[in-house]
Order: C-alpha cells, then structure tokens, then sequence
C-alpha cells in the first residue's frame, strides 16, 4: 500500500473508496505482518493526529471501509519512517494503542463497526469502553 494514499486520505485529498480499495488489494496480497505491506512511503514526515486516526473510524461507520482495512493501513503507519506521533506523550501513547491494536486484531481487539465506534470513542474522549466482548479469540494454554 501506497503510503501517499493513506496521507492523502488523512488531508481529504482522497476519498475513502480509493483508500478502501488499495487497502483490499494490499490486505488480499500480503499478510499483515509481512514487510512488503508498505509497497511506498512518503517523502516527508507527517504528523498523525487522533483526528486522523477519528477519520478513518468515520469512514468505517459509513461503510465506505471496511473493519479489516484498519489492519492495513495500521501496518504501514507502523512500518513508515515518515509518519510520526510521540509515544511519550499522552497523546502520542494513546495513537500508539489504537493502531498497535489496529495491526494485531487476532490479539487485541476484534476489527468490527462496533469496536471501531469504539475505538473512535477512545480517540475521541479517552474513556475506554471496551469489555471483555470485544477481546479476540485468543486460545489461552492452560496447565
């Protein structure tokens, strides 16, 4: 996936049905965790904001994404070198737990429009409302 096309989403300068649809092709062509998820990053730095992250959540509640885009594009936000936000800061810490999320669904949270409305909550207030429902399936070993 193209980077470009996430930053364009993010400065309304791409629809979500274009991001939607080179997220479904990334998302059918490689594994998420594979490295070759981010076929072009960016030029530039750029700076992801909670409101960036809420547009995509949006985009989600009207359906013009799926849940499982979310995946993909966290992953290359993940892999860039050029999109940015502070972990070390409360703002930054809570970007960096909604798209860690966002690129391991099998082992956070399910992808599905009622924890993405959730997820947008988070960003949106910083009150968690997520339950024990909303965890994916995860088998626990047991002794």
């Amino acid at each position: 996936m193209n980077a470009e096309t996430i930053r364009g989403f993010f400065e309304g300068r791409v629809k979500a049905h274009i991001l939607a649809a080179e997220a479904e092709v990334t998302h059918n062509e490689v594994s998420h965790a594979a490295d070759d998820v981010l076929t072009d990053d960016l030029s530039a730095d750029f700076v992801v904001t909670a409101n960036h992250l809420v547009a995509l959540c949006d985009a989600v509640v009207r359906k013009e994404l799926n849940p499982s885009h979310l995946e993909v594009i966290a992953s290359v936000l993940v892999r860039s070198e050029r999109f940015t936000w502070d972990p070390t800061t409360a703002p930054g810490s809570l970007l960096s737990k909604v798209i860690y999320a966002w690129e391991a669904p099998e082992i956070n949270y399910v992808l599905s429009a009622e924890t993405v409305k959730k997820f947008a909550r988070l960003l949106r207030t910083g009150e968690d409302t997520f339950g024990a429902s909303d965890w994916s399936e995860v088998p626990r070993h047991t002794a």
